[in-house]
């Protein structure tokens, strides 16, 4: 499923929010922001695409519009729909539109990352809508320290949408999550099939079939895909050697890694390294 993820220790500026009436039917408008842009339906409907994915949204929904991409109204809103919105800041850390099972938010969650889908269905209950008011009243009052108090508010309103990912994982499942530890704090390890199963307490068959059932795939495709992708992240800084980057991720042959990157995603690591990082480039789509 797709998530955003927004660092902890972040301050964020909220820069506008509100509450629209329509007493009409009236399309979202079409547009691509530089902030990301929350929406709480409070009443009525609405059906909002973006990046071409259609969400049909109704009362107690949320859904996060995220900075820099494409999103319009693919229908009129139904007559008296209201809604409440809020506007912050993109920065520099947040990884967006990422493909995340709900184990690997529930990882993310116990780290230093908020992770909130794309779309809260309705679970968005009274301490959500509640948050969003009182963002809204702060934001338009004249209090000292308006500011703190808004980066507080807003924070405690991205956990809560956080928590209707992390609710996905049944606890009893709680061995994915060393595995993900592992996966992370462990970079240079690539751990055997045997070696996983032991770690999970299973029969390699049952451990396999039960790996890719929450995963979507293979233990072993998975954790290539972890590594081909935080491979690429390092070297897009620029600042890495090709073998720096191997070696940093298990592999003691650099020209092996570098065919691997390769089917990957359709390119080179050097052509990755030397290219000019930024926040607007485009990972390639993992096969």
């Amino acid at each position: 499923m797709k998530m955003d993820l927004f660092q902890h220790d972040t301050t964020r500026r909220v820069t506008l929010c509100g509450t629209n009436i329509y007493p009409f039917p009236e399309y979202h408008v079409d547009r691509i922001m530089e902030e990301h842009d929350l929406m709480y339906i409070h009443e009525g409907a609405w059906q909002i695409a973006q990046d071409g994915v259609i969400y049909d949204l109704k009362a107690g929904d949320v859904i996060l519009l995220r900075a820099g991409s494409h999103h319009w109204g693919t229908a009129p809103c139904s007559v008296g729909s209201r809604n409440m919105f809020l506007h912050f800041e993109k920065k520099p850390g947040d990884r967006l539109g990422a493909e995340v099972s709900p184990a690997e938010a529930l990882s993310y969650a116990k780290g230093n990352f908020f992770c909130v889908p794309t779309l809260v269905s309705g679970t968005a209950g009274g301490d959500i809508s509640d948050c969003f008011r009182r963002i809204v009243q702060v934001f338009w009052g004249h209090e000292d320290d308006k500011d703190r108090r808004l980066t507080m508010l807003l924070n405690s309103l991205l956990n809560d949408l956080a928590s209707a990912a992390r609710s996905r994982i049944p606890a009893s499942e709680d061995w994915i999550l060393a595995l993900l530890h592992i996966f992370s704090s462990q970079p240079r390890r690539f751990l055997s099939l045997s070696e996983a199963a032991e770690i999970a307490g299973m029969s390699e068959r049952t451990f396999s079939n039960r790996f890719r059932k929450m995963m979507g795939v293979s233990f072993h495709r998975y954790q290539m895909d972890k590594k081909m992708e935080k491979a690429y992240e390092m070297l897009r800084t620029g600042q890495y050697s090709v073998k720096q980057v191997a070696l940093e991720h298990g592999f003691s042959d650099p020209y092996y890694f570098s065919r691997v990157f390769s089917e990957h995603f359709g390119t080179a690591p050097g052509e990755i390294r030397r290219g000019e990082p930024s926040e607007n480039v485009n990972r390639p789509r993992m096969k």
